[in-house]
């Protein structure tokens, strides 16, 4: 078979799940009509794939665009059929995901997300979150996740750059990627130089959203599906303690610590069920995985 074939049917097997997974997001509420899910090239790591539509309005090659990881520019010759993405506008907010992906080798997939569940959490006035896992599949978030106020960073900024809460310079988005600050482990079946990674989970931005990232596209749908509901279950919790005596008891450090490692990712029935949602939901349509195609008849 032709090698050439091959890797084409791999990128748009790809291209498939990434529209799949916005429009997972946007069902769940995770996406509205602003933030992005992007994902590493699996055959040039120095590039991403992403859309900067809205995400139920993604649907074909033709929504997606593809980025250099190195600066956020686009890539000059994308895959066949994808836009041509010009130079940024004054509201791309593509930084927020080239940034993790050159700090962060290891990374696979990113979201950037205006999610209203969780913009309460990044809020207060400390550089720790007030949120915390708060049910079993949360563990991962950990305790204290940081919070990037982009006020203390206009001031390397001309001063015509306007104070917008955006992350739309380079800037911006590589101070972005170290509020998640680095480690290192090793990876002993592929080879055994370190793959750095985040050590946080997710960090959340002051009066506009947070960004999350996993080692697989299918796990970062997980983790941001399980943020916006560990926020409502924080949110209600929070509101049932100020109309009583109640007491909120958290996840203990340990227990985080052990459901991240036994329990907090995307088992394929988890994705299957979430594909199985968008497909019958009548709301989507994917053209590489045949949403909204005409029923097959049988002659």
């Amino acid at each position: 078979m032709d090698p050439d074939i091959d890797s084409d049917n791999e990128i748009d097997q790809v291209l498939s799940h990434l529209i799949t997974a916005f429009h997972i997001l946007h069902q769940h509420q995770v996406l509205d009509e602003d933030g992005q899910v992007s994902v590493r090239n699996p055959q040039d790591p120095s590039t991403f794939f992403t859309s900067n539509l809205p995400a139920i309005l993604v649907s074909s090659k033709k929504d997606l665009s593809q980025w250099n990881v190195a600066d956020g520019s686009p890539v000059d010759d994308p895959y066949p059929e994808l836009a041509k993405a010009s130079e940024h506008s004054a509201v791309s907010e593509i930084f927020a995901h080239s940034s993790i992906y050159k700090a962060y080798p290891g990374v696979q997939s990113v979201l950037h997300s205006h999610c209203a569940s969780a913009i309460a959490y990044g809020l207060c006035s400390s550089w720790n979150s007030m949120l915390q896992p708060s049910y079993l599949m949360a563990g991962f978030i950990g305790y204290s996740p940081p919070i990037f106020d982009i006020a203390r960073y206009y001031v390397n900024l001309p001063a015509s750059h306007p104070r917008n809460l955006l992350i739309n310079t380079q800037y911006l988005g590589d101070e972005l990627a170290m509020t998640l600050h680095r480690s290192q482990r090793e990876e002993p079946r592929r080879h055994n130089t370190p793959t750095v990674l985040p050590e946080q989970k997710a960090v959340f931005i002051r009066g506009h959203g947070y960004a999350t990232w996993a080692e697989s596209l299918e796990d970062v749908v997980w983790r941001a599906v399980h943020i916006r509901r560990d926020a409502d279950i924080q949110t209600t919790a929070m509101t049932q303690r100020d109309n009583s005596e109640l007491e909120i008891v958290y996840l203990t450090e340990q227990e985080a610590v052990d459901c991240e490692l036994t329990i907090n990712h995307a088992e394929q029935k988890h994705w299957l069920s979430w594909v199985a949602q968008v497909d019958r939901s009548g709301m989507y349509r994917n053209e590489l995985d045949g949403y909204g195609a005409a029923p097959r008849t049988e002659k």
